[in-house]
């Protein structure tokens, strides 16, 4: 006779804990080590003394001495690369560029006009007195370029030298003149100043003259081969179709020409800052008539943080670490440190007491370490250049993980 069996599930005996009680302390100590490692990566964060936005203004100019036809643009217009920003009246430049060809033409000796084709041989007489006269123009127009290339260094020293004067005149103005500095060095900074500007004027002067006569030069020895290509035709051919005179005019005209592009095109996206010309005024060749702040990709190369940061804790910033940038709207942003600067004082005399308060004036000689920072754009536009901010370095980071 069958007999009836009961089965029970095993029951929990009430003795043993739970689960999470017994990984409670697994967790305390995963809690801990996280929090370690939080401030460990915070210690890290070397946050700047004074920062501020800088950017590589874009100068348009002219390379030629015009007069301003009229702008295409205004003042905070965003402009592509490439569009055209102004024009100048080109008139007087490529008449004197025509009349230095048709002087140089009037000096190679070669007629090359007589009635009737030319024979053979006078062809090739012509080619060779245009192959000696192109060997002749190459010196000098190497010549040209030599001294073209001197006055620009020159040019470009003196530019350097008067900056660099101006600044040191403008900072003796910015702690106190003639009154903090002594009336001998204030005078000495400000004629030293002026001869440099007249320099400078003088220099830039001479650089337009050996450039016009470069431009003339290159002109001439286009014009030699053109002769030389077609007396090298005339000389296979032995047979040569009479031009009609109307046609020799017109091709004399345009070779005594030259194509001028008097039109002056934005060298980057980005927005036009200042408009430093008018219509109507006569600018010089290198001179600023437009200023233009990099916006869209250019920013990220012509855009940067310059953060000051104690020299105590300045060591240990380096190239590559990523920054976070906050601006005065709000905005944050992320860069990257590109360059470590020499130790210098805080710009504009500023200077912090150990509260990390700022004050004005000559309290001490504290110097800070200047960063270079690049600036990865966001969806907002950035302020202008000068505009106060704060940069944070990242110095510590484990396995690539900087912390947020």
């Amino acid at each position: 006779m069958s007999e009836a069996l009961y089965i029970e599930m095993p029951t929990r005996k009430s003795g043993k804990k739970s689960l999470w009680l017994r990984l409670l302390p697994l967790w305390a100590l995963v809690l801990l080590l996280l929090g370690g490692i939080w401030l460990w990566l915070a210690q890290g964060r070397i946050v700047s003394a004074h920062a501020f936005l800088d950017a590589m203004i874009h100068v348009v100019a002219p390379e030629f001495s015009a007069p301003v036809e009229g702008f295409f643009v205004r003042e905070g217009d965003s402009v592509r690369r490439g569009q055209p920003l102004l024009r100048l009246n080109a008139r007087v430049y490529h008449d004197r560029l025509a009349e230095a060809g048709r002087e140089g033409a009037a000096l190679r000796g070669m007629a090359g006009q007589a009635s009737g084709p030319p024979t053979m041989e006078e062809a090739a007489a012509r080619l060779k007195v245009a192959q000696e006269a192109e060997q002749d123009m190459v010196r000098r127009l190497a010549l040209a370029r030599n001294e073209e290339d001197a006055r620009l260094r020159l040019q470009q020293d003196s530019v350097a030298l008067h900056v660099r004067l101006q600044l040191d005149l403008r900072s003796l103005d910015a702690q106190g003149g003639e009154r903090t500095a002594g009336k001998s060095r204030y005078a000495a900074a400000v004629k030293s100043e002026a001869q440099a500007r007249r320099q400078m004027e003088l220099s830039r002067v001479e650089y337009e003259e050996a450039s016009r006569m470069r431009a003339a030069l290159e002109q001439e020895l286009g014009r030699i081969r053109q002769e030389m290509l077609r007396y090298k035709q005339m000389a296979s051919r032995q047979r040569y179709a009479p031009v009609p005179s109307a046609r020799l005019e017109e091709a004399r005209k345009e070779q005594d020409g030259t194509s001028v592009d008097a039109s002056l095109y934005a060298p980057v996206d980005g927005r036009v800052l200042r408009i430093t010309g008018a219509a109507g005024q006569m600018a010089r060749s290198g001179e600023a008539l437009v200023l233009l702040l990099p916006e869209g990709a250019a920013v990220s190369e012509n855009y940067w943080l310059l953060a000051y940061f104690a020299q105590d804790r300045a060591g240990a910033i380096l190239p590559g670490q990523p920054c976070r940038i906050e601006l005065e709207d709000g905005q944050a942003l992320r860069g990257t440190v590109q360059e470590v600067l020499a130790p210098q004082v805080l710009p504009g005399g500023k200077q912090e007491k150990p509260d990390g308060t700022k004050v004005e004036g000559k309290i001490s000689a504290a110097l800070y370490t200047p960063v270079r920072i690049s600036i990865e754009p966001g969806d907002k536009a950035l302020p202008l250049p000068g505009t106060q901010a704060k940069g944070v370095v990242f110095t510590r980071n484990i396995w690539g993980f900087y912390g947020f």
